[in-house]
């Protein structure tokens, strides 16, 4: 349950910024001389679309900012003397604390 609100804080971040930019595109487009053209139903399947793409492109760059390694947990240790144990890792379970 801990990714499902860090993924809807995201998500649904995401999915107003897009919203926003279709509000404030769209009275634009119906008054553009280049578009006049087109239906209604063409100009909101065009909103849609740029929605769409706004919201991918936002999705891109927030998942781009979070992506981790490759998931290789290699600990590389040279010219070191060690006494005792040595673990590496994420060692999370609770009866080793």
């Amino acid at each position: 349950m801990e990714g499902f609100w860090t993924g809807a804080v995201k998500y649904c971040g995401i999915a107003a910024v897009a919203g926003f930019v279709g509000w404030k595109v769209y009275p634009q487009m119906i008054g553009s001389p280049y578009l006049k053209n087109l239906t209604h139903t063409e100009l909101f399947a065009l909103l849609a679309l740029i929605v769409i793409v706004v919201f991918g492109l936002c999705l891109v760059l927030v998942n781009a900012g979070t992506k981790r390694g490759p998931g290789n947990n290699t600990v590389t240790i040279t010219e070191s003397t060690v006494h005792g144990d040595v673990q590496a890792g994420n060692n999370t379970t609770p009866d080793n604390k």
